[in-house]
């Protein structure tokens, strides 16, 4: 069954992602015989059986038939294949087995599209329940570059969350970055230089001069 359910907004951002997954999978040893699917209007116009390096698996009865481990998709189509009896094995087989709902984006699903969203992944969870007779463990995965800015930025991202998944999430979910500046990052580099050893290009590191 699915293990990752991954939403975009966008059938662009999951076309791109869709490319560097199929390439991923098909050039790294490490993750051979995983399988990835990504479901769209768009994608279903060339249907693929296979997992290839340009395309992930876009044939609609093959992703039915034999659940990917990982579904690339947008919350349109989610709603479809909650609502269709043809999808309704796809669930069946991935009630027990989904662990990590990913919402791509995250900054995007406010005002009246996310409570859309919010709705729609609450009904997922009661398909899941029903599928699985209650042995659900997801886990939320919310990621954005713009969510959150100043020193309440993860008290804001927390509550946004715990309203469009409808689930308790504590403080340790938030995993944020500090940027440096470029005085402090050159303060502490350390440069490098090209020397020859033995017809060979090593590097060297060199500390800067005071």
């Amino acid at each position: 069954g699915i293990k990752a359910l991954i939403l975009y907004p966008m059938n662009a951002l999951a076309n791109d992602q869709a490319g560097r997954l199929a390439k991923l999978l098909t050039e790294n040893p490490a993750y051979r015989g995983l399988t990835a699917a990504l479901y769209t209007g768009e994608a279903s116009h060339e249907p693929s059986t296979i997992v290839t390096a340009d395309s992930l698996i876009t044939d609609r009865e093959m992703i039915r038939g034999s659940a990917p481990d990982v579904l690339l998709t947008n919350y349109k189509m989610l709603d479809q294949l909650l609502l269709r009896r043809a999808d309704r094995p796809l669930w069946d087989a991935s009630g027990a087995s989904l662990r990590y709902l990913v919402l791509d984006e995250f900054h995007t699903y406010d005002g009246a599209q996310g409570t859309d969203v919010g709705m729609l992944l609450r009904r997922l969870r009661m398909v899941l329940e029903r599928s699985a007779r209650g042995r659900v463990h997801l886990t939320p995965v919310a990621t954005s570059a713009t969510l959150g800015d100043g020193d309440h930025a993860a008290d804001a991202m927390l509550s946004f969350a715990r309203t469009v998944f409808g689930t308790e999430l504590g403080t340790s979910a938030v995993i944020t970055e500090t940027r440096e500046g470029l005085d402090e990052f050159t303060s502490t580099a350390v440069q490098t230089t090209a020397l020859k050893k033995d017809g060979e290009r090593v590097l060297e590191p060199v500390t800067p001069a005071a």
